[in-house]
């Protein structure tokens, strides 16, 4: 399991995410690996996502948190992990 210092900051100082959503973030033993986060980006969920955000980061990443926190409430935490990383 990962400490709460494991954490990027973005994840740390995120205003999507309670306290509840950090700790079931923190039930992976690691990070996902670049390779498993680019597997995801062929999706249509998230294609839809990345190109409606397009030259807009800080909405764009809003965006991504808010459906990773979609994963974490059914229980995908690998999945919400590998959104967020994006």
């Amino acid at each position: 399991m990962m400490k709460y210092t494991d954490l990027p900051l973005f994840v740390q100082h995120s205003t999507v995410f309670n306290a509840g959503d950090i700790d079931k973030l923190l039930q992976m033993d690691h990070l996902p690996d670049e390779g498993e986060v680019d597997d995801i980006r062929h999706l249509p969920e998230i294609q839809e996502l990345t190109n409606a955000f397009i030259g807009d980061d800080s909405t764009r990443n809003t965006h991504l948190q808010l459906k990773a926190k979609d994963y974490l409430r059914s229980g995908a935490i690998e999945m919400a992990w590998k959104v967020i990383l994006l």
